[in-house]
């Protein structure tokens, strides 16, 4: 068999990008208003999900919590991720076995979006960026055209659809947190 750490990934195109905002209906009115987006769906009043195209996604804004004002000069949002396409989960679970061979930090996944439906691998790059690849995201088109919704930031089938089957690693602490609260009964997960 050959060496997992010696695969080559084959992504085949840019995906989406991850914004951190300071005010998510400012900037929902920039994207939507000036750059001419629409809103695909939302995670309750924390993260929107606006597309150029036929894919679900191709930015997405999220609110940074309470106390992050204006940006210092020289200083802005920070981005959450960026992504990469891949064509099939098979070549994610790849990717995967080949950056755990290379000792390439993973920050979540594999796992699969409710938001979009889009299976996700995120990992860190040499400085520290978040880097996703992808595979599956829903498409809307006028033969398939979607109407937008709210998905619950408290539900697991938001983050993760296959409620954390394939992750590699643990949770993030924000899921863990739901993971919690449910064992104790304090909340659905």
């Amino acid at each position: 068999m050959t060496d997992p750490a010696s695969y080559r990934p084959r992504p085949t195109r840019l995906g989406h990008l991850v914004l951190k905002v300071r005010d998510i209906d400012r900037s929902l009115a920039f994207y939507t208003e000036v750059m001419g987006l629409e809103v695909s769906d939302w995670i309750d009043h924390n993260m929107v999900f606006l597309r150029a195209s036929e894919d679900h996604h191709d930015l997405a804004l999220l609110q940074l919590p309470p106390g992050h004002g204006a940006a210092p000069a020289g200083h802005y949002p920070a981005v959450e991720h960026f992504s990469y396409r891949l064509e099939t989960i098979e070549e994610m679970e790849r990717v995967a076995a080949m950056l755990v061979a290379r000792g390439i930090p993973i920050d979540r996944g594999i796992g699969k979006h409710g938001p979009g439906a889009n299976s996700f691998l995120v990992f860190r790059d040499p400085d520290g960026n978040n880097v996703e690849f992808y595979t599956d995201m829903t498409q809307i088109t006028a033969d398939s055209p979607y109407e937008p919704s709210v998905w619950d930031g408290k539900d697991l089938e938001t983050f993760d659809r296959w409620h954390l089957d394939r992750f590699l690693v643990p949770p993030p602490a924000r899921i863990q947190a739901l993971l919690d609260a449910a064992e104790k009964g304090e909340g659905d997960a």
